[in-house]
């Protein structure tokens, strides 16, 4: 343990981190830190920095990080860890065995804005980085991008899980000596001895090589499909297609846990949600519904077997491409978006180059799922507008494929985005007008 002695007045809460991982594969990784303040995705930067990726991921997969802490919190700059681990057997701390230093791979594209993950390094060496690395908290290009050689950005937090960095930056500090002048901890701290319940730290972690999320469709199946949203290696689906009688339905899978590159859930269906023309009144039923497998051959296609209400069936799917381009967004909406206040409901936003697909869960006036789709939305600035759709008259998931009937325009919506995380829903739906407010759902 520690030997430090502190005054009562260093009391504080936080919660230990555990960061889950596998070896990574191919390139996209994305490793995701399992917090019990929240999960924390990280989008590693494969071909842009793929020498400081090689070493991120050699101290994951080693095992190196297992236990190790953050052990620097500087509100509105940075949190740091990758230094120091705790030794259970022993109650004390030592630093992590590092392997040889790395050359530095800044690059001008790659910048220090919030939400990046960089290699610490020490003063006066480009060079020296090794095991230890930090999350921008705000916007340090106008510094790190120029001191010490520039510090390489190889990554970066997920919009949606910078509410969970932040919830780590906002605990507490303490000078607990060298090394340890800005320790974020917890409390109570028994006899002013620093403990391990004390520190953030960090267990495991877990890298997944492919990000499948996006919309996904049969070509030749038009007017249903399923959008994926993932986090880490846990994604949820909602898979819009049609009742018995032609009219638009939905489901949901909202834990389909990667392994490799197959994912299994459970399938549920939501009735007696609210009309989105109407006040919410949060009277949603979940019922189980069956099972789903998502089999994906590369990133671009995959097979769905599922069993929903007792019958079994499969489809070949593939990644929807609606717009090109050779710029990335600023800013990537990609996500699934709610109302917290509103459980039951929500949208699925896929942003590809300057355009955004919308597809929104939500229900009819009796209560029963439906579905539309803002197909159209380009991006200007931070907000976007387009015709809402509602499509009737397509088959059964458990039937034979009959086409539907061509879609029809019920309105128009216009996403308002305050920031990365937060939006206004302006829409337009059958001549009656409303506003929600949504934010990324952290799951």
């Amino acid at each position: 343990m520690f030997s430090i002695r502190l005054s009562t007045r260093h009391l504080v809460k936080v919660a230990a981190i555990l960061i889950l991982a596998i070896p990574a594969i191919g390139s996209a990784t994305t490793v995701r830190m399992q917090t019990t303040l929240g999960a924390i995705d990280i989008i590693l930067y494969d071909n842009a920095a793929p020498r400081t990726v090689a070493n991120f991921l050699s101290y994951v997969n080693s095992g190196a990080y297992k236990n190790s802490f953050f052990h620097r919190s500087v509100p509105g700059f940075i949190v740091q860890g990758g230094g120091f681990v705790w030794n259970d057997a022993s109650g004390t701390v030592s630093s992590v065995v590092t392997h040889a230093p790395i050359a530095h791979e800044y690059s001008p594209g790659h910048s220090n804005r919030r939400g990046m993950i960089g290699m610490a390094k020490l003063p006066g060496d480009p060079d020296s980085a090794t095991s230890e690395w930090f999350i921008n908290l705000a916007d340090n290009s106008s510094t790190l991008d120029s001191q010490n050689g520039g510090f390489t950005v190889f990554g970066e937090v997920s919009p949606s899980s910078m509410t969970i960095v932040d919830r780590i930056a906002r605990l507490p500090t303490i000078n607990a000596g060298p090394a340890f002048g800005e320790l974020p901890i917890s409390g109570p701290i028994l006899g002013g001895v620093i403990q391990k319940s004390n520190l953030a730290v960090a267990d495991a972690a877990l890298a997944v090589a492919n990000n499948y999320q996006g919309v996904w469709w049969n070509p030749n199946e038009p007017g249903w499909g399923l959008s994926l949203t993932q986090h880490g290696n846990i994604i949820l689906g909602a898979l819009y297609t049609y009742d018995e009688s032609g009219q638009p339905t939905w489901y949901v899978i909202p834990n389909c846990q990667l392994i490799n590159s197959q994912c299994t859930g459970d399938i549920f269906k939501v009735t007696g949600g609210t009309t989105p023309v109407q006040p919410w009144t949060g009277t949603v039923r979940l019922a189980y519904a069956g099972t789903g497998t998502l089999d994906f051959a590369g990133t671009g296609n995959a097979t769905f077997n599922y069993t929903i209400d007792n019958v079994a069936g499969v489809k070949t799917v593939s990644k929807l491409l609606f717009a090109s381009g050779t710029t990335e967004p600023a800013i990537d909406y990609t996500d699934l978006w709610w109302n917290p206040n509103e459980s039951g409901w929500g949208i699925s936003i896929t942003h590809q180059s300057g355009t955004v697909f919308a597809a929104w869960y939500t229900y009819d006036a009796a209560g029963k799922p439906v579905w539309y789709v803002v197909p159209q939305c380009p991006v200007s600035a931070a907000s976007c507008t387009g015709a809402i759709y509602q499509v009737t008259g397509g088959a059964s998931i458990h039937s034979v494929w009959n086409g539907t009937n061509p879609p029809t325009s019920v309105g128009s919506a216009t996403f308002l985005f305050g920031n990365a995380n937060t939006s206004t829903l302006k829409y337009t739906i059958d001549g009656v007008s409303d506003t929600r407010d949504i934010v990324r759902q952290v799951f």
